[in-house]
């Protein structure tokens, strides 16, 4: 996403080394020098590159180091806090949280939260429930994502649709109106429908169950993991999905994509022949751009039930304090910093505290993202089980697709989740 306070062009840092070691005083007078490390590309940096050097120039007495570990590798920080090395401040996934926070290579948070709070305190932030456990908090919410519809108004008017659907049996009728109306040269709804581990459809499948009331796995009164949603109900959610297929709303040709950034997804959307799809705000940022360049207008608005609270998904990344590191109160500073409006000003992220989120300009065509993100929750509800949620997402993913391509019935594919889920949360 791109707020309307464009970031300042920035110098890219380098890859860092491995078991970087926790920093420590600088050569000057009463400096101090921490790491601070983060895994996206560094071509998706620049604002937080430009925060950190704004920090630097008004903070000559703590200097931050930003370096880039990219992709994602919460082992490596894992191993080189246990040799006693590793960054100051790590920039974490919230799925990572309860990894680092049980063997505590991380530092709680609580005590410097009590001496030096956060402006507002903590009662704004999103995804709370992601970096908390046995009564501590272990990391800092940062940023916030989650996945919004994307349309094009033009493609939705010509079909005679007014507005974009807020549910999804509306978004099935006005899916099969657009690709109907179009004599299929402009598909109603594009979306990753493979059967592969980590196909996008799981996003989709998760929304739709649960928006109708249900939910994948579930503990019950005893604390017990269990099946959370019964077989018809199961059956029906897999239905849906084959149905937008043998109606015409999505293409077919989708069965056999993976991600939502896959080209004949984003390339769909761009050129108009797609008119809806889902995407997260990066993605939506570098889309817009590519379809304003192909004379295409697209904006958001939330998933259909995306005002419900809990129907969508809340994603994002947290910041933590290495165990190792010699100075925590330093360290704590540049978080407060990090969290603030004045880093997502440059940083083209959303802030997980609403708080900030309502002090920046957010530009029309992204209002989708802010007006469902408060009411988007974790995959928090899915943590805990013998089962992980990638067993789970593999588990769902194939059985879905088997329908799609007419391996398998709704009510077997349904039953062979069920199955799996039983036997996968036995441990």
């Amino acid at each position: 996403m791109k707020f309307t306070k464009s970031a300042a062009a920035a110098a890219m840092m380098s890859l860092v080394l491995p078991l970087a070691a926790c920093s420590g005083s600088g050569s000057g007078s009463g400096s101090v020098n921490l790491v601070f490390r983060q895994f996206d590309p560094k071509g998706e940096i620049g604002g937080l590159t430009t925060a950190i050097d704004a920090w630097n120039k008004g903070h000559p007495k703590i200097h931050v180091e930003l370096q880039t570990l990219s992709p994602n590798n919460v082992q490596q920080f894992a191993r080189e806090a246990n040799s006693g090395s590793g960054p100051d401040i790590d920039q974490i996934g919230y799925a990572d949280v309860a990894f680092l926070a049980k063997p505590k290579i991380l530092q709680p948070l609580d005590g410097l939260m009590k001496k030096d709070p956060l402006p507002g305190g903590t009662g704004n932030l999103l995804a709370k429930d992601m970096v908390t456990f046995d009564g501590k908090t272990w990391a800092m919410p940062w940023t916030a994502d989650t996945m919004a519809l994307v349309y094009n108004p033009k493609a939705l008017s010509a079909a005679g649709v007014k507005s974009p659907p807020t549910t999804w049996e509306q978004l099935a009728a006005d899916a099969k109106q657009i690709s109907s109306s179009s004599s299929g040269k402009t598909s109603g709804f594009c979306f990753a429908a493979s059967g592969s581990a980590t196909s996008s459809q799981w996003n989709a499948i998760n929304y739709y169950i649960w928006a109708h009331g249900g939910t994948l796995v579930a503990k019950n009164s005893s604390g017990t993991w269990q099946p959370g949603i019964a077989q018809p109900q199961l059956a029906g959610a897999i239905q849906y999905f084959a149905d937008l297929f043998s109606s015409g709303a999505s293409p077919k040709a989708n069965q056999a994509v993976q991600d939502y950034s896959d080209p004949s997804i984003v390339n769909g959307l761009a050129t108009g022949s797609c008119a809806m799809s889902y995407e997260p705000p990066e993605t939506f940022t570098s889309l817009e751009k590519q379809a304003k360049a192909a004379g295409t207008t697209l904006t958001t608005a939330p998933m259909p039930a995306g005002l419900t609270d809990g129907a969508t998904h809340l994603g994002g990344r947290a910041l933590g304090i290495n165990r190792n590191s010699k100075h925590p109160d330093e360290a704590w500073q540049v978080i407060k910093y990090l969290t603030s409006a004045t880093t997502f000003k440059t940083y083209s992220q959303y802030p997980a505290s609403t708080n900030t989120l309502t002090e920046l300009k957010v530009p029309d065509s992204q209002q989708g993202f802010v007006e469902q993100l408060p009411h988007s929750r974790s995959f928090a509800r899915y943590i805990g089980s013998d089962m992980t949620v990638a067993s789970i997402e593999q588990l769902v993913n194939q059985h879905f697709s088997a329908v799609y391509s007419g391996q398998s019935s709704s009510s077997d594919a349904a039953a062979a989740i069920i199955s799996g889920l039983t036997k996968g949360l036995k441990g």
